[in-house]
C-alpha cells in the first residue's frame, strides 16, 4: 500500500501529465524523498533522544522515590512512637516495631484485626462513635485516654491518637493511630497527689487537733460539772427519800424539813437548775463540732472508686473549708457564696485537694501582707454555673503574684516559699487534676497589692 504523500506526489508527476516526467521532475521527486526521509529520520532521532531521556528522568525519580519510600519506611518501622495506620473500617494495615513491643504481638498477628477488638470491653462502644466521627468527617483527628489488652493480658491505660488522612475528593484513604503507654506515668501521678494528700494533712493535722481539742475541753468540764452535779443531785434524792419514808408513818419533823432546807442550799439546787440544762446543750454542741471535723476530715480524705461519681462541690467546699479552718481563720476571714449546681461527675477526692492548695496559697499569700503589719485579709469562696461548667473562685487579698513569675507558678516544683514551706507541686497538680482529669480548665487573675483570683472550671 502507498503512502499518500508518496501517492499524491507520484499522481502530480505521472497521472496528471500526458508526456513522461521529465529529468527534472524525477529529480524533484527523489529530492522530495530524500528530504522527507531526512526529516523523518530526524524527527525519529529526536523522539528517541526525548524518550531516551524521559526514560532516564523516570528511572533517576523511581530510584529517589524508592530511597524516599525506604526512609520513610524505617523512620515507621523504627521510630520511638508506637504507631500504626487502619483502614477506614478500623482494619490494621501496619504496625512499627514500639507498638509490636508495647503489646507483645507481631505485625503478623496484628495485621487485617479490627484494633477494637484491643480495647477494653467498656471503653469500645464510646471508641466506636469516636472513630466513625472521624470517617464521616464530623473532626479531622481524636484525642483520648483508653485501656488496651496486651497479649499477655495485661490492661494498660493509654493516650490513643487517631487522625484521618483523605484524598482530593475528602474520602478517607487511611487513619494514622498512635498509642502511648501512660499507666506508670499515671500511677506515679496517683502515688503523688496520695503523697501530697498525706503532706496536707500532716500539715494541718496539728490544726485539726487543735479545732478538736477546743470542743473537746468544755465537753471535758461540762462532763465533770454534770458529774459533780448528779453527786450533790443523788445526795439530795436520798435525803428526800428518807423525809418520803418517814411521811408514811408520820413522823417528818421540823428538823427533817430543815435538814432538807440546808441540804438544798449546799447544793445550790437553783444553780443546778438553771446550769445543768445549759451544761448538757453545750456538750452536745461541742460533741457535734467535734462530729462535723471527722466526718469532713474522712469526707476529704475518701478515695475516689477510679471512676467519676456527681458529687457536690459546695458540700466539698464545705468539707475542705473545716478541714483548713486553723490555717486559715488566724489570717483571713472566710467569706462564702454559694450557688446552685448541680450534681458535678468528678473525682472528688482530688478536687478536695485542688479545693485545699487554692485555700492555704490563700492564706499563705494574705498571711505575707499581715506579717509585714498589714490587716487581717478576706478569702472569698463563691460557686456558681456559667455554659454548662460549674465554677469554684477561691479568691484572696494578699500579695498577688509578680507578673515575672506569672507563666511559671504552674510548672512542677516552681514555687516562691522558702525552703521547707512546699514541694511547689500544688498548683502543678491541681492543673493537672482539673485539665488532665476533668477536661476544665485552671486560670487566674491577679494584681500587685491586691490580691489573686483562681477559677476552676469543670463541665457539667
Amino acid at each position: 500500500m502507498v503512502h499518500p504523500h508518496l501517492a499524491r506526489q507520484l499522481r502530480r508527476l505521472f497521472l496528471d501529465r500526458e508526456s513522461p516526467p521529465s529529468p527534472e521532475a524525477w529529480r524533484e521527486m527523489v529530492d522530495w524523498v530524500s528530504n522527507t526521509y531526512t526529516a523523518f529520520d530526524r524527527e525519529r532521532y529526536l523522539t528517541e533522544h526525548s524518550i531516551q531521556l524521559a526514560s532516564s528522568e523516570m528511572q533517576e525519580l523511581n530510584a529517589k522515590l524508592s530511597v524516599e519510600r525506604d526512609k520513610l519506611k524505617n523512620i515507621f518501622r523504627n521510630a520511638p512512637v508506637a504507631m500504626g495506620t487502619l483502614d477506614p473500617q478500623g482494619g490494621i494495615i501496619d504496625v512499627n516495631c514500639a507498638l509490636e513491643e508495647l503489646f507483645g504481638f507481631t505485625r503478623e498477628e496484628l495485621q487485617g484485626k479490627n484494633y477494637m477488638g484491643f480495647l477494653a470491653a467498656e471503653d469500645v462502644a464510646e471508641s466506636r462513635a469516636a472513630y466513625v466521627e472521624l470517617v464521616q468527617g464530623i473532626r479531622r483527628n481524636n484525642q483520648t485516654q483508653r485501656r488496651m489488652v496486651a497479649k499477655d493480658g495485661r490492661t494498660l491505660l493509654v493516650n490513643i491518637g487517631l487522625t484521618a488522612v483523605r484524598d482530593g475528593d475528602g474520602k478517607v484513604q487511611l487513619l494514622i493511630v498512635t498509642v502511648e503507654d501512660v499507666t506508670e506515668k499515671t500511677h506515679l501521678e496517683i502515688q503523688l497527689r496520695h503523697s501530697q494528700k498525706l503532706e496536707s494533712v500532716g500539715r494541718l493535722a496539728a490544726g485539726i487537733a487543735h479545732e478538736i481539742n477546743t470542743p473537746i475541753q468544755f465537753v471535758g468540764d461540762n462532763v465533770n460539772f454534770l458529774l459533780g452535779a448528779f453527786d450533790q443531785l443523788l445526795a439530795l434524792c436520798a435525803s428526800y427519800q428518807t423525809v418520803c419514808q418517814r411521811s408514811i408513818g408520820g413522823q417528818v419533823s421540823a428538823e427533817d424539813i430543815a435538814r432538807i432546807k440546808h441540804e438544798e442550799e449546799l447544793a445550790d439546787l437553783e444553780y443546778l437548775q438553771t446550769n445543768i440544762p445549759t451544761s448538757i446543750l453545750s456538750t452536745i454542741d461541742g460533741v457535734g463540732r467535734v462530729a462535723k471535723i471527722v466526718h469532713s476530715m474522712k469526707a476529704f480524705a475518701h478515695p475516689d472508686r477510679g471512676e467519676k461519681e456527681p458529687s457536690d462541690l459546695n458540700l466539698a467546699l464545705r468539707n475542705t473549708l473545716t478541714v483548713a479552718t486553723n490555717e486559715l481563720k488566724y489570717v483571713a476571714t472566710v467569706e462564702t457564696e454559694f450557688g446552685e449546681l448541680p450534681m458535678v461527675p468528678c473525682f472528688l477526692s482530688d478536687l478536695n485537694q485542688v479545693f485545699l492548695n487554692l485555700l492555704v496559697n490563700a492564706a499563705h499569700a494574705i498571711g505575707d501582707v499581715v506579717s509585714k503589719g498589714g490587716q487581717r485579709g478576706v478569702i472569698g469562696v463563691r460557686t456558681y454555673c456559667e455554659q454548662n461548667h460549674a465554677i469554684v473562685a477561691i479568691s484572696d487579698t494578699g500579695t498577688g503574684i509578680p507578673e515575672a513569675v506569672q507563666s511559671k507558678i504552674f510548672d512542677p516544683f516552681f514555687t516562691t516559699k522558702e525552703v521547707g514551706k512546699g514541694t511547689g507541686q500544688g498548683l502543678a497538680l491541681a492543673r493537672s487534676v482539673i485539665i488532665d482529669e476533668h477536661g476544665g480548665t485552671l486560670t487566674f487573675t491577679t494584681e500587685l497589692g491586691k490580691g489573686t483570683t483562681f477559677f476552676i472550671r469543670i463541665p457539667v
